[in-house]
């Protein structure tokens, strides 16, 4: 943000000056927007309503004033920062991004004029202009909507998460992050108990990209509080009693939450803050006791534990972040006492420190969340010097971790300008069959990758360019701005590759292992289907399987991938959680069906889920699913033929499509296939009418591989 740049360095103070001058007429013109009750009551903002005029300009007002006159008075992003946060205090903070900005887009105009009107420079127009540039630039952020790739966090903690909350929009807008970020405090000094109704219920209507979780700084969890203050008597054995209690809370907390959500948390260690008083203002003593320390131990060995068996979790050391600035140094607030006054908030250097970290997280994941292929380059990438020059320096952890990547689910290709003689794969950690492709030569790379994007017939937004040419980066970037890219030699990227094992479109299943095989196998597919004369005799050239059949609980974790990864043959993009589905598999009313698809060179595996939902004799396809890489083979009007003589005691059926902006492949399923349009979003198929034919070059099995025996004509 521009800010203190826009205003004249020897004018600062002394308009600092003129808006102090006229405090009390300011601030009464304030109180009179800002809780004005139609207003509040139109926006849903509660906590005004029983708090006195008095009070409110006490706690909220004068700080929120004493901030932007020190902001202008030095320049100092620290005033904007908490300045900009506070605005959000009797706001609709936890409301979408457009209701937020209609708020503040009738009370920021009218807190602008009532500075103007009230201090006299009418005289300096320059000195007018300037400031009013100045209050644009810092509202800036109030007024203007997030974009639509806005990395959304959820946190969910004690004061600490306010902390991080108040530093890092501004330090997500510096890096070029587009940020929404909303809080749910839980905590010892509110009385709550540690439940995850509000947070699920919160999510089900503001959906996260992100999770912070932050249990055990200040006062988050009540035991734990306890525990610090009694460590000094407790034994080994009771501080591993209690350690494994209170981590057993947030194991239950993050398991039920993660049924509900696949976004990734960043969950906090312990770090032993707040100081006690005594610890706090005597510098002689250690910051942390020594029984302090015991317990922090014990609890951060548990914490890291516990991170590696909750799936898509990272770590924000707490512990390593107040040890490298300095406990005390973590508990100086960011606000004199002269400016803060008798304000609520109150924000410490420990905040503003973690929230550095968590830009770093929030980068790599704004890089990464939508990679589906890693374009990799060799020289001075995966070793130091150039393989035909002679000798080089293996970097074995990139290709390691690459190679993880590849068994996780990620496409990995070569891109190098080389000859693939000069490439000693006998000296690498990873193979020729580990790359999705190969493309070692001398062409343009730009080049190699547009071809590579027609082979695996995926979008440029799911490509990640990894080089350590700055020259090759921009080229890639000119020609290709959806794919991100990414300098080799920067150690940033390897951290954020590394994360890229936490993130939902990464996994630890068959599914995704086999994922380069499956596009090596689609390749020759390709090449395959080129050569045959009409469509039946592409079909038939390749040897189509599909099994088909009623899913069973080992699909479980494939169903909930697919339906929460699938926007293209998608009905209703419908996101259920893993219970939900599980309630499904169990229910009279409801019943899903899966199909499996295969030819001569590779099996697809589980790759359509059609949720049925019954209703007396009347089935409703709640949702059909597809995977993209079985579109154009005629599946889904085989499965949709499928389930239609599976139901046999329905007499209608009702598909149901709800369009997005990515879905219309799957816009015409049901009408194709004969269904009666009613409305926008439904069709009706009478069980008595003429059904839609199956593709005839299926070969058919149930999923016990009995054969069906269908040609042209689904089996009942």
């Amino acid at each position: 943000m521009g800010g203190p740049g826009l205003l004249p360095s020897n004018c600062r103070r002394r308009l600092s000056r003129l808006i102090e001058a006229q405090k009390s007429k300011i601030l009464a013109r304030w109180y009179e927007c800002q809780f004005d009750q139609g207003r509040l009551r139109r926006f849903g903002i509660d906590g005004a309503e029983n708090i006195e005029r008095q009070t409110l300009e006490s706690f909220f007002l004068r700080p929120l004033f004493h901030l932007l006159t020190a902001y202008i008075s030095t320049g100092e992003t620290r005033f904007r920062d908490v300045y900009l946060d506070e605005r959000l205090r009797y706001a609709p903070h936890r409301a979408d991004i457009s209701v937020r900005t209609s708020f503040f887009a009738e009370v920021i105009p009218a807190d602008e004029d009532a500075i103007f009107s009230e201090i006299r420079i009418d005289c300096e127009p320059e000195l007018v202009s300037a400031l009013r540039i100045f209050l644009t630039d810092l509202h800036a952020p109030l007024l203007s909507s997030e974009k639509a790739d806005a990395v959304r966090v959820l946190a969910l903690g004690d004061c600490l998460m306010n902390e991080i909350r108040v530093f890092l929009p501004s330090r997500c807008r510096a890096a070029g992050i587009s940020l929404d970020v909303r809080m749910l405090y839980f905590s010892a000094a509110t009385g709550k108990d540690l439940v995850t109704e509000e947070a699920i219920q919160f999510l089900s209507s503001n959906p996260a990209d992100l999770i912070a979780l932050s249990f055990l700084t200040y006062e988050g969890l009540p035991p734990y509080a306890v525990l610090l203050r009694e460590a000094q008597r407790l034994t080994p054995s009771e501080i591993d009693e209690r350690t494994t209690a209170i981590v057993g809370l947030m194991r239950r907390f993050m398991s039920e939450l993660r049924e509900r959500t696949e976004a990734p948390f960043i969950l906090h260690t312990a770090s032993g803050l707040p100081l006690t008083r005594l610890r706090h203002h005597l510098p002689i003593l250690p910051a942390i006791s020594d029984s302090r320390r015991r317990v922090l131990a014990a609890l951060n060995n548990s914490i890291r534990e516990l991170s590696e068996n909750i799936p898509n979790t990272l770590l924000i050391d707490e512990e390593f972040a107040a040890t490298t600035t300095g406990y005390r140094n973590c508990m100086i607030p960011v606000i004199p006492k002269r400016v803060a006054g008798t304000s609520f908030f109150h924000t410490s250097r420990f905040g503003e420190r973690l929230s550095e970290l968590y830009v770093d997280v929030i980068s790599s994941y704004r890089d990464l969340a939508k990679a589906k292929v890693l374009l990799v380059d060799f020289d001075e990438t995966l070793w130091k010097g150039i393989m035909a020059e002679g000798p080089v320096d293996h970097l074995p952890e990139r290709q390691r971790l690459l190679r993880q990547l590849k068994d996780g689910g990620m496409l990995l290709v070569a891109i190098s300008k080389n000859d693939p003689s000069n490439v000693r794969w006998n000296e690498m950690l990873l193979e020729p069959s580990d790359f999705a492709s190969l493309k070692i030569n001398w062409n343009p790379k730009v080049e190699s990758i547009e071809q590579t994007a027609q082979a695996l017939d995926l979008g440029f937004e799911s490509f990640v360019f990894i080089d350590d040419s700055a020259t090759e980066r921009a080229l890639v970037r000119a020609q290709f701005p959806k794919i991100r890219t990414l300098d080799s030699t920067d150690p940033a990227t390897w951290r954020s590759l590394e994360r890229l094992l936490s993130f939902p479109n990464t996994r630890d299943t068959e599914e995704a292992r086999a994922r380069t095989t499956l596009y090596r196998a689609q390749a020759m597919r390709k090449e395959a289907l080129a050569q045959a004369v009409d469509y039946p005799s592409m079909m038939a050239a390749i040897r189509l399987e599909a099994r088909f059949g009623l899913a069973t609980a080992g699909d479980l974790s494939r169903i909930f991938e697919l339906i929460h990864r699938t926007n293209q043959f998608n009905t209703t993009t419908a996101r259920y959680s893993r219970a939900r589905l599980q309630e499904f598999l169990h229910s009279d009313r409801h019943r899903i069906y899966v199909s499996e698809l295969s030819d001569k060179y590779s099996s697809f595996g589980l790759v359509a889920v059609a949720i049925i939902e019954r209703r007396g004799t009347e089935a409703i396809f709640d949702s059909f699913v597809m995977s993209c890489r079985a579109m154009g083979f005629g599946l889904e009007r085989l499965v949709l033929r499928l389930v239609l003589d599976a139901e046999k005691n329905a007499t209608r059926f009702i598909g149901r499509f709800l369009p997005t902006d990515r879905n219309s492949p799957a816009s015409k399923l049901f009408v194709e296939a004969g269904f009666r349009q009613l409305n926008e979003t439904e069709s009706l198929f009478e069980a008595d009418g003429s059904r839609p034919d199956a593709p005839s070059w299926f070969t058919v099995y149930d999923r016990s591989g009995r054969d069906f025996r269908v040609r042209g004509e689904a089996a009942s």
